[in-house]
């Protein structure tokens, strides 16, 4: 079982070793740019506006017993992307635009954002995650769902549009 896992971190190893190399690291650091990573960014974005729309429809038809464990996939499938993020993106932006006032405020600006979205989505997810659906709960579900849709596609839009074209090889900052 556990040599699956190996296998995977190995994988990823050589996949990191043949993306970096001495042009490929923010400048001063051992962060590694990652060409791939926008295009990973951009299927996760369709993959959580899918899934979120699979819930609205679960809701919509009555479906509240698949409702937890859709809610469940989703907060997964969100904590792993907020974590590549995190990890890989804003990371290596920060140090990249270390030159760059503008843009690094601009940066840190979306992260602080982020992280205030990505509680209050949380909190949703585990106050919607229970298997109790009265009236009041359906509801209310409906208001916040709707609340929070509307909050990650401007998100996501703005993330497309405006951070993550900021995200380049070394060497093309100025």
């Amino acid at each position: 079982m556990f040599g699956f896992f190996r296998r995977r971190k190995q994988q990823a190893e050589v996949r990191d070793e043949a993306e970096s190399g001495p042009e490929t690291t923010a400048p001063g650091t051992e962060i590694r740019y990652h060409e791939n990573l926008v295009p990973e960014l951009l299927e996760d974005h369709q993959t959580l506006l899918a899934l979120f729309e699979k819930v609205s429809q679960a809701h919509e038809a009555g479906e509240f017993q698949q409702l937890p464990s859709m809610l469940e996939e989703f907060g997964s499938l969100l904590r792993g992307h907020l974590l590549k993020e995190n990890v890989r993106l804003y990371i290596y932006l920060q140090h990249a635009l270390a030159n760059d006032p503008d843009n690094s405020a601009l940066m840190q600006g979306f992260r602080t954002e982020m992280h205030g979205i990505s509680k209050v989505v949380n909190r949703f997810l585990r106050h919607y995650g229970q298997t109790e659906w009265d009236q009041q709960r359906r509801e209310d579900f409906a208001s916040e769902l709707k609340a929070i849709g509307e909050v990650l596609v401007k998100r996501i839009e703005t993330e497309e549009k405006v951070l993550y074209p900021l995200y380049m090889p070394p060497g093309s900052y100025s």
